[in-house]
Formats: structure tokens, C-alpha cells, sequence
């Protein structure tokens, strides 16, 4: 029973560094130069979040809204796939598809399993 313990403890250890190294390890930031190949808007919309745990009383479900925005979807020079950004209506005004833009982003994933683009910014170029 003990050595079943230690290789499901195990299992948890190597799962655990595998998150901590595709999504929270300290990564470079990047810029690149890239043009925007689409622009949706994206309505604005809610959620529950339900509270759990031990509870002394009724608790209810608390709204989180959630504001309207564009998700632009923006063709990295030298990257295969699409990195995409959300910005809110009034800052979206100053980008339109076909527009080169410089963006700043950070590098995720597994090497050779899985990569991802998250952008931190987008400025005009």
C-alpha cells in the first residue's frame, strides 16, 4: 500500500512541474512585428462564480460581468500559428485588419508537444 502511495505521489510531482514549467515558469518577454488578420467583437456577457467549501450559512452565487471587447487575431512574422489579444471597444477603434502592429508576447508550452503566444501588448507600427 505504501509503495502505491509513493508512485501516485510521484504522479502528482512530475503532473505539477509539468504546469509549472508549460505556464508559470519565468519566461522571456518578446516583441515581433506582425499584421492583423481579423477582428471580432466579442458581446459583453456574464458568469456565477459559485462559492465552496465549509459553510456556516446560504451562501448565494455571486455575478461577475464581464465588459465587451474585440479579439484580434494578429499573424506572427516568423510563427506559424495566430496569436489573439482582446482590448476593450475604445482602445480597438485604432486597429483595423491589414494593419502592421508590434506586439509584445511570452512563449508557453512543452517543446515539441505544444506551444501557445500570449500577448501583453499591441502598438501600432
Amino acid at each position: 500500500m505504501t509503495n502505491v502511495m509513493i508512485v501516485v505521489a510521484s504522479l502528482f510531482v512530475l503532473i505539477a512541474g509539468l504546469i509549472w514549467f508549460a505556464f508559470l515558469r519565468p519566461a522571456p518577454e518578446q516583441t515581433a512585428l506582425g499584421v492583423i488578420h481579423s477582428k471580432s467583437y466579442k458581446p459583453a456577457a456574464e458568469y456565477w462564480q459559485q462559492p465552496v467549501g465549509n459553510r456556516d450559512g446560504f451562501w448565494t452565487p455571486t455575478r461577475i460581468p464581464i465588459a465587451e471587447c474585440y479579439i484580434f487575431g494578429i499573424q506572427v512574422e516568423g510563427q506559424a500559428g495566430e496569436a489573439r489579444i482582446a482590448r476593450n471597444t475604445i482602445e480597438a477603434q485604432a486597429f483595423n485588419v491589414g494593419q502592421r502592429v508590434q506586439i509584445e508576447y511570452v512563449e508557453r508550452g512543452l517543446p515539441l508537444i505544444w506551444k501557445r503566444i500570449y500577448v501583453t501588448d499591441m502598438k501600432s507600427h
